[in-house]
């Protein structure tokens, strides 16, 4: 059973993460050689993927980490703005959908915030207002927003 499961997630991904890792590095037998790592880290622990419905998140994850881990062992930094930006722009689409998924919970739970609330939530945290300035905008204590900020956020956080 395991081997099956293994076997046919690599018949599935091999490609896809040797396509990924060589995005990174171009040497093909050092992607050859990362992307062995990969599968043979997703082998230690392919009887915690047994049963998840899309692996891709944790693939690609190892797959990151091991190409960082090759660079680690090359004892390469990476100091050019580009090569940061397009690791975190990789990153950035894989992380894509689970955090549009977190966002739009995090939307709903503010919409089911009373009004006031919730502008004195976004002021604070988005906006970076202080309580005084806060409190001068809707004309009540610091004490009130303090209070109100902090029920919004124990609301968030009980249900986020």
């Amino acid at each position: 059973m395991k081997k099956e499961y293994f076997k046919d997630l690599f018949n599935r991904y091999h490609k896809k993460v040797f396509l990924f890792v060589q995005y990174y590095i171009e040497s093909q037998d050092d992607a050859a050689d990362v992307v062995q790592e990969v599968f043979i880290h997703l082998w230690r622990y392919v009887h915690k993927l047994y049963g998840v419905s899309n692996p891709d998140a944790i693939i690609f994850k190892t797959s990151k980490q091991e190409i960082a881990n090759f660079y680690r062992k090359q004892k390469v930094q990476f100091t050019s703005l580009d090569s940061a930006y397009e690791l975190t722009e990789i990153e950035e689409r894989f992380d894509e959908s689970a955090y549009q998924i977190k966002v739009d919970k995090l939307n709903l739970l503010l919409s089911a915030l009373p009004e006031r609330r919730k502008i004195m939530v976004l002021d604070s945290v988005v906006d970076e207002l202080s309580y005084s300035e806060i409190a001068h905008k809707f004309k009540i204590s610091k004490t009130a927003v303090a209070k109100q900020i902090n029920k919004a956020m124990a609301f968030l956080r009980a249900n986020f």
